[in-house]
């Protein structure tokens, strides 16, 4: 018989004890950054809600500063070209649909009890977790 390792580092993607955790972590992610903030201060116990509801908020935060300077500029080469810029406008659809499926994928992988880290949100998320 094998001794266990005691030692060894649990896998990051451990699913929480309750399943609780996991529906308040998607609900994070679907109905914004206004109810994230109330999960994350609310559920301060609980690790796995806390790091899903703080990248959750700086998820929505990064997409509307993303959209706040793509319409002004937007708006400026608008007012510049005589309104060639409102056809640029339409190129918002896309990346408003990106967005969406990223939050509702964010929300999967947490209902599913698995800790999805963004590249550069994941890491402040965890921090502040």
């Amino acid at each position: 018989m094998a001794a266990k390792k005691e030692d060894e580092p649990k896998a990051a993607t451990a699913a929480p004890a309750g399943g609780d955790s996991n529906i308040i972590a998607a609900i994070a992610y679907i109905l914004g950054p206004i109810v994230a903030v109330i999960i994350y201060l609310i559920k301060k116990d609980d690790k796995f809600v806390r790091f899903h509801s703080m990248q959750s908020l700086l998820f929505g935060v990064a997409a509307f500063i993303v959209f706040m300077v793509l319409m002004v500029l937007i708006t400026v080469i608008s007012v510049v070209s005589g309104g060639i810029g409102s056809i640029l406008g339409l190129c918002t659809l896309p990346l408003m649909l990106v967005i969406v499926l990223a939050a509702l994928y964010l929300a999967y992988m947490a209902f599913t009890g698995k800790t999805y880290k963004l590249p550069v949100i994941g890491d402040m998320a965890e921090k502040y977790a």
